[in-house]
């Protein structure tokens, strides 16, 4: 099989048989999202809900139901909640496929214009109709069909503005460039004339990768890449026309690829309710067996003398005591099968439905700036917000605001420090919203079409940004900002507005004046005086960043200097000191440097760079080693200090949280000097706690440090001082070389990004892991996706604990998708973190009430349930259980069989729905007032193993008391079975809903009708003059099936 595709005109093979057109094999562009047809629909869904280990058990006890010699129920009547549940869930499915195929159905009967070559000229013709090899005509705000190369644009400069919302969740404009070749076409295209062939790679779910080249027939090679692929799903703006061929189509496009499900994570909470299923399942064959045993010796005590009551087999001879304890062994799981809570795993996923429900109702985690909710998108882990005891967290975009404004900056060694630029930026943050409210009374900017020009665009753009704006810009101002100008690259008038430098601005205007006269005068630019030629060629590095320039033979401005490399070293030292200055004032820092080439070494690295960007195999690879052999020996120009600052809240959310017991680490790609003044400032780092650097060259160094750093702390806190009690924690289940005890102390460490690398290695991440969870604070700098990622999966595994990662940008996305819980942040780098996460917040300091609040009402809430769940079914079983002392251990129950069967559906189903959704042991304000109660989910305080047998043993011990009560008040009088069973049913479920209504925390509203409903229900149910007409109704029903 090739490694690529190869893709051909249709209209070149329009005349001849279909098997004779290259493009056959490829799949066509009717897409079909439905799991189920009207064949395997049934099949096919017993098949999935049968993976449910749950169905299957409830399955088999009602099949043994229609077993004669072993069977308990009526076997109709044993089935009807299995086929109930079973049903409801594959209505629910049904419902689901039918809208997907309703859905696809739509979207195959789009039109679209595609080239006919009979008819020369675009004819319509539905979505599901188009063929990888067709060209077809876009027009703005349409839909793209497929995944189309764009070959030609109505636009001037020949791009096309697109919108990717629907892949990626962004809203502002991308652009996508018509191929090379195609750039310069005087006339409009014409597909008659194509006689191209296309070769790229295969089909694949990357969004922001795309190889391959086009060979003309002259065989000139051109390259393609992602900016001139137009992906299925966006949407044209502001583009009247544009042509393109499609490369992909239906199930192999782009977005079809990334089209997956939510994903799928079991909670800690669940894994743990599953081992107590488990040992139910062992509790009821115990419970079967000792009454098989018991059955058995009854039956044997009676020797030949058969008792009155004994059933012969179906053959008319007698049953020995051995088999007649099998059978009554398989009639037994049947009798306390309700000790399995059938209705638990649905209960479960409807109530986390409904918190999922109350926390989107939430109106503090809406952020109003940016208009956003709080997205929930994995529905099954909501408890695990409960019991979270790491969190792993990006800076840039996550804690801070993703702004890049600029402060400073330096030219040849000589720094502007732009006060008045600090003064403008010290007014933004003055702003209030009752200002911004002014602008937005002041009316609305008129949207405006693609060919407004950029000009007049910053024009309105300045004078508007000369009004209020908030701090961090609402998204109506981003918005706005986008409309007047396509080609900006800002998000906010704070980041576009700048004050320049007086001086600094001097020097540009001199810069100028000097040009225009030598241009006047006809004299060569490289006159210029060496100050004002690093001004110049600053701004022009600046402006064109990662660009090649090339200048025009009679105008070189290269000026031979024999005293550059004592200059540049001067200035290199300069450089260097206030890039050192920048970082410890927490800006971010950007070098500018240039090169100049001679014709001859600029010939041959074109030559070079072209092969790479016409590869299909190794292309990044070889644009990395051409841009290598570009960047060395650059001279340096200057440098910029940009400042990214802080989310609002930032720091409080980060102490609530240490105070929470949760251990924080920052994970970050930025410079150590600016990671750490960053970390400062949102109290990540306490300037009072001793700090750990670790910056190693080799794996050798970098292991010796770890020994340092080892017995450093063995020696200062386990002889000379006492953790703090607050902070310190224990942790247990993981074996280190050195004997450590693992405290949290009041140290911070931070280590830098090649050190971590070697760090990682499986040689030293022991020790590694060691030294970092003895710290309060963990600060990773320079650490790439990758590296992020292995820390979260090390401390994950090796510490057996909850993690938590949480970032905004693509860089976030693997330790998002790693960590136990991963939450992305919608901020200015795009979705991609949030359409990997679980959940996705607006901003940071969210975090604080969606795990101090939601996440310990989540955890305590289902934590309660499940063991309830236990609790009533163990004793409704146990009722039976002692009734089989008095019966021969015959199997029979006391209880009528509709009150066994529907226990679970219809008597104590409801009540803890809605205690599991609205109950609240503590409220909001106090569980953000005092942190630490966030501790009681870390520790597993509300489900620990022991209170399963708590519970258990309690269960055993109520049925008792209900079960003897009724038994005395009867004994000696001649009532019928069910006259006296009925009490105890009674006094039983009275009981259960009793033990609920203490459980219960908050008495709302709705939980008192519940449980009075509930009483009044059940009373009059099992009340004995409307039980026996029911029964009677029942047994005249059933004879007439």
């Amino acid at each position: 099989t090739l490694s690529h595709r190869i893709v051909h005109a249709n209209i070149l093979y329009d005349h001849t048989k279909g098997g004779d057109n290259p493009n056959r094999h490829y799949a066509n562009n009717k897409i079909k999202t439905t799991k189920y047809t009207l064949l395997s629909f049934l099949p096919k869904n017993l098949f999935e809900q049968f993976h449910r280990f749950a169905n299957v058990y409830f399955v088999f006890i009602a099949l043994l139901n229609f077993v004669p010699v072993v069977n308990a129920f009526q076997p109709e009547l044993a089935l009807a909640p299995v086929v109930f549940i079973l049903s409801v869930t594959a209505i629910k499915d049904l419902w689901e496929d039918y809208r997907r195929h309703r859905s696809d159905k739509e979207i195959n009967h789009m039109d679209c214009l595609v080239y006919s070559r009979s008819e020369k000229q675009y004819v319509e013709k539905y979505w599901k109709e188009l063929r990888v090899g067709d060209f077809i005509r876009l027009r703005c705000n349409e839909i793209l069909p497929a995944d189309v190369l764009l070959l030609s644009s109505s636009d001037p400069d020949r791009l096309c503005h697109i919108e990717t919302a629907t892949l990626d969740g962004e809203t502002n404009l991308k652009q996508r460039q018509v191929v090379r070749s195609f750039i310069d076409l005087d006339c409009e295209f014409d597909p008659l004339k194509y006689c191209s062939v296309i070769e790229c790679e295969k089909p694949n779910n990357d969004l922001n990768r795309f190889r391959g080249y086009i060979i003309h027939r002259s065989g000139r090679r051109d390259g393609l890449y992602k900016d001139n692929l137009l992906l299925r799903g966006c949407t044209i703006r502001n583009t009247e026309e544009a042509v393109g061929i499609v490369i992909y189509a239906g199930h192999e496009t782009k977005a079809m690829l990334n089209n997956n499900g939510p994903r799928y994570k079991r909670s800690k909470l669940e894994r743990q309710m599953n081992v107590d299923v488990f040992w139910c399942v062992i509790i009821l064959l115990v419970m079967c067996l000792f009454s098989a045993i018991g059955h058995g010796l009854w039956m044997f005590q009676y020797g030949d003398k058969k008792p009155v009551f004994d059933v012969l087999s179906p053959e008319g001879t007698d049953i020995s005591p051995v088999v007649s304890a099998i059978y009554l062994f398989l009639t037994m799981i049947i009798v306390f099968q309700v000790l399995i809570p059938i209705s638990l795993f649905v209960s479960i996923e409807i109530v986390k439905i409904c918190q999922v429900y109350f926390i989107h109702q939430d109106m503090e985690l809406y952020d109003e700036e940016t208009d956003s909710h709080l997205q929930c998108r994995a529905l099954n882990i909501t408890e695990d917000l409960g019991q979270m005891q790491y969190i792993f967290s990006d800076k840039t975009g996550t804690l801070t605001e993703n702004k890049m404004v600029f402060r400073r900056c330096t030219v040849a060694g000589v720094e502007y420090s732009h006060d008045a630029n600090a003064r403008r930026l010290a007014m933004y943050q003055e702003m209030d919203s009752e200002e911004e409210d002014c602008t937005s009374h002041g009316g609305t900017l008129p949207r405006r079409d693609s060919v407004t020009s950029h000009q007049s665009g910053k024009v309105v753009l300045r004078s508007q940004s000369t009004k209020s704006h908030r701090r961090t810009g609402s998204r109506a101002e981003a918005k706005r900002a986008s409309i007047l100008s396509k080609h900006t690259a800002f998000s906010s008038p704070m980041e576009k507005d700048i004050t320049p430098d007086p001086q600094l601005m001097d020097k540009v205007n001199e810069c100028s004046s000097q040009m225009e006269f030598m241009r006047f005068h006809c004299q060569p630019l490289n006159q210029i005086p060496p100050d004002l030629c690093d001004i110049f060629d600053f701004f022009i590095a600046l402006t064109i960043c990662n660009t090649v320039v090339v200048s025009s033979p009679n105008q070189p401005r290269q000026k031979v200097d024999d005293c550059k490399g004592k200059r540049q070293r001067k200035i290199l030292y300069k450089t260097q000191n206030y890039l050192n200055l920048y970082a410890a004032d927490g800006l971010r820092t950007l070098c500018i440097a240039k090169k100049v080439l001679s014709k001859e070494e600029y010939a041959s690295w074109l030559q070079r760079h072209l092969e790479a960007e016409t590869a299909i195999q190794r292309r990044e690879e070889l644009l990395f080693e051409s841009a290598l052999r570009l960047e060395t020996n650059l001279q340096l120009l200057g440098a910029t200090g940009i400042e990214d600052r802080l989310q609002d809240g930032v720091p409080e959310t980060i102490a609530s949280l240490r105070k929470a017991g949760l251990q924080i680490w920052v994970l970050t790609g930025d410079k150590q000097e600016t990671a750490i003044n960053i970390a400062y400032a949102c109290k990540l780092l306490d300037p009072e706690e001793e700090m750990i650097t670790l910056n190693a060259d080799s794996q050798e160094a970098c292991a010796v440090l770890l020994e340092n750093s080892l017995h450093y702390i063995q020696a200062k806190f386990l002889c000379n001082a006492r953790p703090d009690p607050q902070a310190a924690r224990d942790y247990s289940g993981i074996h280190f070389s050195s004997p450590v005890p693992f405290l949290v102390h009041r140290l911070g460490l931070v280590i830098d990004g090649r050190t971590l690398a070697y760090a990682l290695d499986k040689s030293l991440e022991d020790k590694f892991l060691a030294v970092a969870r003895s710290c309060r604070s963990v600060l990773c700098c320079r650490s790439t996706p990758l590296q992020k990622s292995m820390v979260v999966k090390l401390v994950r595994n090796k510490l057996k604990v909850m993690t938590l990662a949480i970032g905004d940008g693509a860089n976030d996305v693997s330790m998002i998708q790693v960590a136990d819980v991963g939450v992305g942040i919608s901020g200015q780098e795009g979705m991609q973190a949030v359409m990997a996460s679980d959940f996705a917040l607006p901003r940071f300091r969210y975090l604080q009430k969606l795990l101090l609040v939601h996440g310990h009402w989540c955890y305590s809430r289902l934590a309660n349930m499940i063991l309830y769940f236990f609790f009533k079914n163990a004793m409704f079983v146990a009722l039976i259980f002692w009734y089989q002392f008095y019966c021969g251990f015959s199997g029979s129950a006391m209880v009528d069989q509709w009150y066994l069967i529907f226990f679970n559906l219809m008597f104590s189903a409801f009540p803890q729905l809605i205690t599991g959704t609205l109950d609240k042991d503590v409220s909001a304000e106090t569980l953000q007032e005092l942190p630490q109660l966030y501790m009681n989910g870390q520790n597993s305080e509300e489900y620990k193993p022991y209170m399963f047998w708590m519970n258990m043993i309690d269960a055993f011990y109520q049925s008792l008391i209900c079960f003897f009560i009724p038994y005395f008040a009867y004994v000696d009088s001649d009532v019928d079975l069910f006259t006296w069973g009925t009490p105890i049913t009674t006094l039983a479920l009275f009981t259960i809903l009793l033990h609920l209504g203490i459980e219960t925390k908050t008495w709302v509203s709705l939980l008192k009708y519940m449980f009075v409903f509930f009483f009044i229900f059940a009373a009059a149910f099992v009340s004995t003059p409307i039980f026996y007409i029911y029964s009677i109704f029942v047994q005249s029903l059933c004879r007439g099936l």
